[in-house]
């Protein structure tokens, strides 16, 4: 299952990952105004409504403020054509944006496009860094990433041992492609 999906299938589970994520942590806005806040607030409660237009709207308001959530939230919009149609470049800006100011899941978005050749030329060593920023602040899907480029041996010497290691430490954090990919590899 994780070590035959297609990359398009894995960069989508991340960024629906994030995005669960996000939603259930409630997280707050990082270096925004209360204006910017209030703005990213609004933004939640029309995407969940299905109201995209709406949410754009509120979004960028948000992120023009320099709420890190919303930027991270456009990027998903853009990413995944959610109101807008799919543009990479516009996308991997945001993400850029908001994982400057160190938000995990926007850091492995960013690697999940170097990864790719998505709005930029296909570069492992830049995602290997990215993942890496993301994984360090405990993020799993990052860190199922780490083991995934180490078992293909993507801008690394292929290692069984230190991608087990990665998908251990994603299991760890609850990421069940981790489990499962694990399983695979006939690992507990």
């Amino acid at each position: 299952m994780l070590l035959s999906a297609h990359s398009h299938l894995l960069w989508a589970r991340s960024l629906l990952m994030s995005a669960l994520m996000l939603s259930a942590a409630g997280a707050p806005a990082v270096a925004g105004s209360p204006a910017g806040d209030e703005a990213y607030r609004k933004g939640q409660d029309f995407e969940k409504q299905e109201n995209y237009a709406e949410a754009l709207q509120s979004y960028r308001a948000a992120a023009a403020q320099g709420n890190a959530m919303a930027q991270l939230a456009l990027g998903n919009f853009y990413g995944m054509a959610k109101g807008v149609p799919q543009n990479y470049s516009e996308a991997l800006r945001w993400y850029r944006l908001a994982a400057d100011q160190g938000i995990n899941e926007a850091q492995n978005d960013v690697g999940f496009f170097y990864m790719n050749g998505w709005a930029v030329e296909q570069d492992f060593t830049q995602a290997m860094a990215w993942f890496r920023k993301s994984a360090d602040h405990g993020n799993g899907v990052a860190q199922r990433n780490i083991g995934f480029l180490y078992f293909r041996g993507w801008g690394v010497a292929p290692d069984r041992a230190e991608a087990i290691r990665w998908f251990r430490k994603a299991a760890e954090n609850g990421d069940k492609e981790s489990i499962e990919g694990l399983k695979e590899l006939g690992e507990k």
